[in-house]
């Protein structure tokens, strides 16, 4: 199982989310004018803070298996943060509408789709070689 583009995929993704954290605590008004929408004034500054929090976390676990051996747990971990802006995203655009569904409100879901599958599939293979 050649893990090389798979890597490189959660590497690109991790560092697209370490751009935006920063971004997101440089200007708390980043999250609301790039993806967001219907959030008030008031809201921005915690909202970016979180979101901030939440995509360096994300950040440094997929970094971690990009430079770590490959182990399940880890894949297990990384899929999961994809799991969770999978739900989180999907919940904003249908639930609650603050995400516009748009090419920036769909970037996310296409990105979070896409990953997970990817390590869906290694996960599954990894688990044919084992047996």
């Amino acid at each position: 199982m050649n893990l090389f583009w798979l890597r490189t995929w959660v590497g690109l993704t991790g560092l697209a989310g370490l751009g935006a954290a920063i971004g997101a605590w440089w200007n708390p008004s980043s999250p609301i004018d790039t993806i967001y929408r219907n959030i008030s004034p008031e809201m921005a500054a915690p909202l970016s803070r979180l979101y901030a929090t939440w995509l360096l976390l994300s950040t440094i676990i997929r970094c971690t298996f990009v430079v770590s051996e490959f182990h399940v747990s880890l894949a297990v971990v990384t899929m999961a943060t994809y799991v969770v802006a999978w739900v989180h995203f999907s919940s904003e655009i249908f639930i609650y509408h603050t995400v516009p569904l748009k090419p920036g409100g769909q970037a996310p879901l296409w990105v979070a789709s896409f990953s997970m599958g990817w390590l869906l599939w290694c996960l599954i293979q990894y688990r044919r070689k084992k047996k």
